[in-house]
């Protein structure tokens, strides 16, 4: 199967952004222990990003992973 190679990029370009969320709202978190809801707005403010139902649900994963 061929993928192109801006295919690649972005998808190269999507894993980075998701783990550089991963880690700043983990500091976010671990700093002033927020609700979900101001974890997603957070997100979107600091990443510039328009919330959608995805990314809802990669900041809940994230926000519940990091509480346990």
């Amino acid at each position: 199967m061929y993928t192109d190679p801006c295919t690649i990029a972005m998808q190269s370009d999507m894993n980075q952004l998701k783990e550089l969320i991963q880690e700043d709202l983990a500091t976010f978190m671990d700093e002033m222990a927020p609700p979900l809801e101001i974890c997603v707005d957070w997100v979107c403010d600091r990443f510039a990003l328009d919330c959608d139902d995805a990314l809802v649900d990669f900041v809940a994963d994230c926000y519940f992973e990091n509480q346990m």
